[in-house]
């Protein structure tokens, strides 16, 4: 029963790190269509792997507080 809460409340975290992820593309898709100059300066290396490290930590930090609730409910 305990594992199967944690695993949940886990699962249910990356997901909604996911749903963070699409809503952060599409501001950044809504931000190119409104200031389409700045996309050239997104074009930078360095700013382009900010944006992946971003985007694949984000589920990961959701994970994580997924799980700290499933011991939450499990106490």
């Amino acid at each position: 029963m305990r594992t199967s809460i944690l695993l949940w409340s886990t699962l249910s975290g990356i997901i909604l790190g996911v749903f963070v992820d699409a809503a952060l593309i599409g501001v950044a898709l809504l931000f190119s269509a409104i200031a389409p100059g700045a996309v050239v300066r997104l074009g930078q290396r360095w700013l382009g792997l900010l944006m992946v490290t971003v985007l694949a930590i984000t589920p990961l930090v959701s994970a994580v507080l997924g799980f700290l609730e499933g011991r939450l409910k499990t106490n």
